[in-house]
């Protein structure tokens, strides 16, 4: 009796578990990125001069960590890859309509909205993170690599890195109306989902992490924005 319940005991810890469907090295971006913006936001509206040095750390770990992404979107595990969840137009179509219909399938990653969604934030971050290489307050802080730009390009770093409250704001808000639309219209747990790797409504096999490819990259990346910040100066 208790041999043969042991083996569906199992498959129902297994379901209730659900599938590893997001590996150890992007669950660490994910969260290592929150807390680095969050640190950029609150230092660049409200901390003032003596917390430049802590806006400017965390702008250089968001480059890092968006480097790392760009890195692992090519050669991590399935549901990482950009091949996975980038579609064309025709899909995203597909997928609004289906939306609306209430028959959007669940993938087992990102949708084709939410692929082009990854981009975005991932364009705006790393565009705030570099603008602030070149940019200056005129009076004390200035970025590593603003002695290296003409006037021209340290007054265009200025004038976009100054919108990063509307774009960085913009993007976070986006995304968290779409976790709150995943919770309460689709049903989909992905808060919980990023912390643990799981989700207990899909099915099939766990993504492989790749332990030793992440710690590479993830050093690489940080590595080259040492450099940049160093080195090129």
């Amino acid at each position: 009796m208790n041999r043969e319940s042991s083996p569906r005991s199992a498959d129902r810890q297994v379901a209730e578990r659900g599938t590893r469907l997001w590996d150890g090295w992007l669950r660490l971006f994910h969260w290592s990125l929150t807390g680095a913006v969050a640190v950029c936001l609150y230092t660049g509206l409200f901390g003032g001069f003596e917390a430049m040095d802590w806006h400017q750390w965390g702008g250089y770990t968001v480059l890092t960590l968006v480097l790392f992404r760009l890195a692992w979107g090519l050669l991590g595990p399935e549901t990482a890859r950009f091949g996975d969840f980038l579609q064309g137009p025709s899909a995203v179509a597909a997928y609004l309509n289906a939306l609306r219909s209430g028959t959007a399938p669940q993938r087992r990653g990102h949708n084709p909205l939410g692929g082009w969604a990854v981009l975005l934030i991932l364009g705006v971050l790393g565009a705030q993170a570099v603008s602030g290489l070149f940019t200056t307050d005129d009076l004390f802080v200035e970025g590593p690599l603003y002695e290296l730009a003409s006037e021209a390009v340290a007054r265009l770093a200025n004038q976009l890195h100054g919108l990063g409250p509307w774009t960085v704001g913009g993007v976070v808000g986006l995304h968290l109306l779409a976790l709150l639309a995943h919770r309460f219209a689709l049903g989909e747990r992905l808060v919980g989902a990023m912390f643990t790797g799981r989700r207990p409504e899909k099915t099939g096999e766990d993504v492989q992490g790749r332990p030793l490819l992440g710690a590479l990259l993830l050093g690489l990346a940080g590595l080259a924005v040492w450099a940049l910040i160093t080195q090129l100066p």
